[in-house]
This record gives C-alpha cells, structure tokens and sequence, in this order.
C-alpha cells in the first residue's frame, strides 16, 4: 500500500491561487430600428391564427409560430398584445394556425391589415372557406391546419406567447402531394417552391 507523503498531502489541501479574470465589458444597449432590420432577414411561414365562432371570430396573420414538442405535441404562437385579436384568444383559450400556400397571400394580408378587424376578416374572401371545431375556425385548403388548445400564457414585453397544445392536425392536398408555401422575408412575401430540388 503506498503512503502519501506529508508534502503530497500538503500540496493537495493547499488552495491554489485563483486566475484574476476581467470584469464582463457590457453589450451596449441594441437600438430597436436596427434589430427589426435584423429580423426581416428571418425568414418565416406565413400563418392565420384565428378563434371564435362564426359572426364572433378573430384572427391575425403571424409568422411567430414554431414547434416546441412532439410529445404532447405543442406549438408557441407569439401575438403583440396591441393586435385586435389578442384578448378575444386569450379569452378563448383555444386558436387554429394555418399555414398558408403561395396561393393564400391574399388571406395574409387580409389579415394583416389594420382597416378590417373581428369577423370582418374571414368574409367575402375570394377561394377562402372554413370549417370549425369547437370554436376553433381552420381554413380549408391550407399547407396545414392546426386546432389547439392554449395552456399557458406568458406575458413577454409587448407580446403574449402562448403555449398550446394540438388537439387536431389537417395537413392539405391529396396524400403525397407538396403545396408551395408562403413566406415572409425582408419585408416581403416570397414562394417556397415545394418541388425545387434541394440546393
């Protein structure tokens, strides 16, 4: 059996001499102006998130939608707090995201518009029709419809995100086929093209 000696025993108690660090430099303070130029470089699917019955609905168009979990399956929808439809779906407590096609841009930016608010947005919407599951309003013929119910609110800055989980999933066209999506890039829309071949 070895023995420590009383030096290595020594050696090994002794606290070694900390490494003086620099203090932190703080991040100067990010100017809003040149952060939104930032974002508009994220691009985004474009969706509809809608709630209510039909002559009390409410909707938006959003690109802050993403996936947080497959298990239980959940989304997160960020919506400012000043959009007409926040409180009516914080009311609800239940939302669809419909995720549009190249085709749907004209319901984006139906409802992206301050001028038509509440169940004004969902009428006289050329190619546009909906159905419903328990007060939950999805448009027909999207990339794909989600019905959710929301189970936390976390108030964030100027926005509220909303935790929700899927309760139904309708993914658009026939079985196989790839609907070319929507996006959302430097302040304007743009055609994801399904069939391009991988760059």
């Amino acid at each position: 059996m070895a023995i420590a000696s009383h030096a290595s025993i020594a050696a090994a108690i002794t606290p070694r001499p900390t490494v003086p660090t620099a203090p932190a430099v703080p991040f100067a303070p990010m100017a809003a102006d040149v952060f939104k130029h930032g974002m508009r470089r994220l691009a985004g699917a474009v969706c509809v998130i809608a709630t209510g019955s039909v002559g009390a609905r409410a909707g938006l168009t959003a690109t802050a939608v993403c996936s947080v979990s497959a298990e239980p399956p959940r989304l997160l929808v960020c919506v400012n707090q000043s959009a007409s439809a926040h409180e009516q779906i914080a009311a609800e407590g239940r939302l669809s995201v419909n995720v549009l096609t190249s085709a749907q841009q004209h319901i984006a930016e139906r409802f992206a518009t301050s001028a038509i608010k509440g169940d004004a947005r969902f009428e006289n919407l050329e190619s546009a029709t909906w159905h419903e599951i328990d007060r939950v309003p999805l448009l027909n013929d999207a990339c794909v419809a989600f019905a959710c119910e929301i189970v936390e609110r976390i108030p964030a800055a100027s926005h509220s995100i909303f935790l929700c989980d899927v309760v139904s999933c309708r993914v658009g066209g026939a079985p196989g086929s790839a609907a070319d999506g929507l996006l959302y890039f430097d302040g304007r829309f743009r055609r994801l093209d399904a069939g391009a071949p991988p760059a």
